[in-house]
């Protein structure tokens, strides 16, 4: 149910939509990174150092997700061996997700404060409207307050850790779709999060 947030079954996430949200968290840090790294305005108050070490966070965050979404390694000999690296990226994405979890609380009180804007509604500026409330009005895509329990993207990410937890097994990857390096979808996926990642400044 890729993009949904809400699973219906007691399968594990598949392997695309945990690329999936990967992609979304990155947006989003994404965003962060670049707000942090303007000077707030001049009525703002938010010491240098406080805000250049969440910065720091944030970008640190960044490279180890798309580090391990980075498909140029990627076995392409047998479906086992593309099976097996998919789980190590999955487990990889569990950890990650959850220090996601425990950043997001406070990135969001940041970013209301830089950007000066709620969260909930009425947010100041397109920036601040996707940061909070997702691309498009996507709500499940938007950071939110920060809280799985204000929905939004914390919720899809406990949602997602919690179905691979107790979730019974993994839809298996069919003959017919071939390497991952071959995978248009993942292919899309990871020169995007390298795109944004330049973006930020922070990856050589």
């Amino acid at each position: 149910m890729q993009g949904s947030g809400i699973r219906e079954d007691s399968q594990k996430p598949d392997f695309e939509e945990w690329l999936y949200w990967s992609n979304v968290v990155i947006d989003r840090l994404t965003t962060c990174v670049h707000t942090y790294s303007k000077p707030p305005h001049e009525d703002i108050f938010m010491p240098e150092k406080d805000r250049q070490q969440r910065n720091g966070q944030t970008v640190d965050l960044l490279r180890r997700i798309h580090s391990l979404t980075d498909e140029t390694d990627t076995p392409s000999d047998s479906l086992d061996e593309l099976d097996h690296h998919a789980e190590r990226v999955i487990d990889g994405l569990v950890l990650l997700f959850k220090e996601t979890l425990d950043h997001l609380p406070e990135l969001s009180k940041d970013m209301q404060k830089l950007l000066k804007s709620h969260w909930h509604s009425n947010c100041t500026g397109r920036l601040a409207d996707e940061l909070f409330r997702g691309p498009a009005g996507n709500e499940l895509e938007g950071i939110g307050s920060g809280m799985p329990e204000h929905g939004r993207l914390p919720s899809v990410l406990v949602n997602l850790i919690e179905s691979e937890v107790t979730g019974d097994d993994r839809a298996p990857r069919q003959e017919g779709l071939g390497p991952l390096r071959q995978d248009k979808t993942s292919e899309r996926l990871t020169e995007r999060n390298s795109r944004i990642l330049r973006s930020a400044g922070r990856i050589e």
